[in-house]
């Protein structure tokens, strides 16, 4: 088990040392414009590999909906984009209700284009409303972006770390039987660690602090989310872009969930 786990420390280590410069290295820099085309170039590599697993063609209808949806994010702005984001969380607060229940849904598919369109969109806008119209008093507004990214960052690397080591009791057994409970509270010792520190500092405020903590659980949703998704596609990866980690879907499905949650927690709170 301890070779097993050094092994994959040892395969996936170079990858994510590269993204982690690269990403931390975009936000010391705290350039807008290039943060938002690398939101655009992160959207554009997810809707691919969405649609590269999908077995529904791209009619006009998705099309359509997907052009209606950006034009009125430009048009209405913050205000649409606000509406965005709480369908969004309602959607990922219906799918951990679904979820618990062990419900399954055929809607629940890479299959499902409207799907893939409202996530992203929903992740990619949620992004967006941080950059141009979230405010928070006294704090950098790319210091809050590496805090959401660094939560479920150490969620994945603590519920992987302690899940391997002394995982036992799986959480969800029929969507991912390696995903454990030990490994949740894992991840959520580490978020906790990180969060409670920077707070002590007062790098954060107490209501970001807040937000950290309810936002979080959706990181193992969004994480469980996807495995259902490549579960009824019988694959291991979404896709091999990212050597020792899979696609971008396998990368980033945690933030995914946690990142429109936060932002919207975080704005209710300010």
């Amino acid at each position: 088990m301890a070779n097993e786990l050094y092994k994959n420390i040892i395969q996936r280590l170079p990858s994510a040392l590269i993204l982690v410069v690269c990403i931390f290295g975009i936000l010391y820099l705290q350039n807008i414009l290039l943060i938002l085309a690398l939101v655009i170039a992160v959207g554009f590599l997810l809707i691919k590999e969405w649609l590269l697993l999908s077995d529904s063609k791209i009619d006009l209808k998705q099309i359509i909906c997907f052009v209606a949806l950006l034009i009125f994010s430009i048009y209405f702005a913050e205000g649409f984009i606000d509406l965005f984001l709480v369908m969004t969380s309602l959607f990922w607060i219906t799918y951990t209700f679904h979820l618990i229940s062990n419900k399954t849904s055929s809607l629940i598919s890479f299959n499902n284009n409207y799907l893939g369109i409202f996530i992203i969109l929903g992740f990619l806008f949620s992004l967006v409303h941080l950059l141009i119209f979230s405010e928070f008093s006294g704090i950098n507004k790319f210091f809050v972006l590496f805090v959401i990214l660094f939560n479920a960052v150490l969620a994945d690397v603590g519920a992987y770390l302690v899940g391997s080591s002394v995982g036992k009791t799986p959480l969800f057994p029929d969507i991912s039987p390696n995903k454990t409970i030990e490994g949740l509270l894992g991840g959520v010792g580490f978020v906790l660690i990180f969060v409670s520190a920077i707070y002590f500092y007062n790098l954060i405020s107490l209501d970001l602090v807040l937000a950290s903590l309810i936002s979080l659980p959706f990181a193992f949703i969004g994480d469980y989310f996807e495995s259902q998704l490549k579960r009824d596609k019988s694959i291991k990866d979404s896709g091999s872009l990212i050597p020792g980690h899979g696609g971008v879907w396998d990368r980033l499905d945690s933030h995914i969930a946690v990142v429109p949650i936060f932002i919207l927690l975080a704005n209710l709170m300010a």
